[in-house]
């Protein structure tokens, strides 16, 4: 620490820019070791990045809350939130100084704290003082060496336990969670919602839960039981097959599936989704008009298109709804996932049902559609489930294995109902045969990685002639760009935040540099595992930016949104 308070005086009055020298070494700090990873070139440039690393043990916790995944997971975001509330204290109302990653309601991995091979790593901003553009060497000394310490210390280090009885429970939450969704399968449930959850949000703006809400309980022939941890958890388990979630209008029945969605990540404690699980793979589909789609198979649900367009490796710059919709359900089925959950409210009409009268009027040899509801039993028969909220779609119910009716935000079982409904009320057309559709061949296997990419790469290069390596940029909130190429991710459903967009980007630009012929789902698969060992290290990059990590299925929908752009494009827009 005085090695770093010495070399900070001495850059008294001098110019701003040699803060860079600092870049030349790794400073100590007692426990912790200081590293630059980036140094802004003006006091009105973006902050300035570290690195802090030291040993686990020094923080007086027992390695024992790091011996897992998921401890490390749990401790991880204990100890980040702990240090964003104290920064947060800290820091001038009117201009941050010190910043750092602010977790949301779920618990993922992320680059602001992460803890690897014994070691906890901090990544965070720092604003360096300066005078105009002359170096403020008194007060970067007095936060670099006083200030930052300090609120390592007051965060991070428990002294005599005064928060270990809260880490203890923030870890046991996890691995409640995670013994649940290991009893799903062998149950033979996609889903578990236990009695209490709290599903509905604050607002539309707060994904804090609203406190005062009904909470949930489930119906009593559904309900069903789990020990984890010495503790026995019951709730509503939902079945493999096709579920539809039924209900009137305000009632909860989209409540019911975002709380679903939102469950293949970890929730803090308190939450109140903290204990519902789901399929991992679980992902949401739904209309998407305009997206990008390059060579994918989609021929399952539309035919050959007029003028001769192929649909067995279907592009094109800008989706129709219900075309969109197609290709995200059967590209998220090409990278893995076997539960959809889909909603009436956004989804492409066309790509639901068809109207029998409709379809007597066109006929089908002149309509390449093929909704849903004709091949929705043939994909539950190769493995695949659906959670469908229909308020008006009926036809569903003639083919679903389950119905659940929400009423003022507490579920029934319908089925019966439904069955007996069918039977009152039978359907005006009969479903189409099904017994001879075979499957894409990419159910079994995803396309090949470097087959796909190839015509990209010559577009992964800096956008910018100053620009000495790639870089991963937002354009506008949601619009990913990878030097040259662009990916509209602001529909991707599973994106929890812009950090995991980040993340998602950096994986895909290191892996489109080092493009090998493996299966793209494969590929993608092995990455997330080498980051969760060993950190977002494995990239190179890695800490240049606030990084979350995704779903292998999140950062497939990314790639498989990837176009060129010119800069000529940009500006005309």
């Amino acid at each position: 620490m005085k090695e770093l308070y010495r070399k900070l005086l001495s850059l008294t009055g001098k110019p701003y820019g040699l803060y860079k020298s600092l870049s030349q070494k790794t400073w100590n700090l007692g426990d912790f070791d200081l590293e630059f990873i980036h140094i802004q070139g003006d006091p009105y440039a973006p902050a300035s990045k570290i690195l802090l690393t030291a040993p686990f043990s020094c923080l007086g916790l027992q390695p024992q809350f790091i011996n897992s995944f998921t401890k490390r997971l749990a401790t991880s975001d204990f100890l980040l939130r702990r240090l964003s509330q104290a920064i947060e204290e800290w820091n001038p109302k009117d201009q941050p100084v010190f910043t750092v990653m602010k977790p949301g309601q779920e618990v993922i991995l992320r680059n602001a704290l992460w803890i690897e091979n014994g070691k906890v790593q901090v990544c965070l901003q720092i604003k360096l003082p300066g005078n105009q553009r002359i170096i403020d060497a008194n007060e970067a000394a007095n936060l670099l060496t006083s200030v930052l310490p300090d609120i390592l210390t007051s965060s991070l280090y428990d002294f005599g336990g005064q928060f270990l009885e809260t880490l203890q429970k923030h870890i046991e939450c996890l691995e409640i969670r995670e013994a649940l969704k290991e009893q799903l399968k062998p149950s033979g449930l996609i889903a578990f919602i236990p009695n209490g959850a709290i599903l509905p949000r604050a607002s539309g703006l707060s994904d804090e839960p609203l406190l005062e809400a009904i909470r949930f309980q489930s119906p009593l022939d559904m309900e069903c039981s789990f020990d984890v941890l010495g503790q026995t958890i019951s709730g509503m388990g939902i079945p493999k097959g096709i579920t539809v979630i039924s209900g009137g209008a305000y009632h909860g029945k989209s409540t019911v599936l975002n709380a679903l969605e939102k469950a293949v990540y970890p929730h803090i404690p308190g939450d109140g989704r903290e204990w519902i699980v789901i399929d991992e793979t679980a992902t949401r589909i739904h209309s998407e008009e305009g997206r990008s789609v390059r060579e994918s198979d989609i021929s399952f649900l539309v035919r050959d298109l007029p003028f001769g367009i192929k649909t067995d490796r279907f592009s094109t710059a800008s989706a129709s709804g219900s075309t969109s919709e197609a290709a995200n359900l059967l590209e998220a089925a090409e990278f893995g996932a076997t539960t959809f959950l889909i909603d009436e409210d956004s989804s492409a009409v066309n790509f639901l049902i068809r109207d029998p009268r409709v379809r007597a009027l066109i006929g089908s040899e002149r309509e390449p559609l093929i909704p849903l509801i004709d091949r929705i039993v043939t994909l539950k028969k190769h493995g695949l489930n659906f959670l469908l909220v229909a308020g008006a779609c009926g036809d569903y119910l003639q083919v679903a294995d389950q119905v659940i009716l929400v009423n003022n935000y507490l579920p029934e079982n319908a089925t019966a109902k439904a069955k007996l409904i069918n039977e009152q009320n039978p359907p005006l057309s009969k479903l189409a045969e099904e017994e001879n559709v075979v499957l894409p061949l990419h159910f079994s296997e995803s396309r090949s990685f470097l087959t796909y990419i190839q015509p990209l790469l010559p577009h992964v290069r800096p956008s910018s002639p100053v620009e000495r390596q790639v870089k991963i940029k937002m354009k506008g909130d949601t619009c990913l760009q990878i030097g040259f190429l662009l990916s509209e991710t602001n529909k991707i459903a599973g994106f929890c935040n812009t950090s995991q967009r980040f993340g998602a980007g950096y994986i895909l630009l290191n892996l489109l540099q080092n493009a090998t012929e493996e299966p793209s789902f494969e590929l993608i698969q092995k990455w997330c595992a080498q980051i969760q060992n060993v950190g977002f290290r494995k990239l190179p990059q890695g800490f240049s930016r606030d990084l979350s990590l995704p779903r292998t299925q999140e950062i497939a929908a990314t790639l498989l949104r990837l176009r060129h752009y010119s800069k000529e494009q940009s500006s005309a827009k």
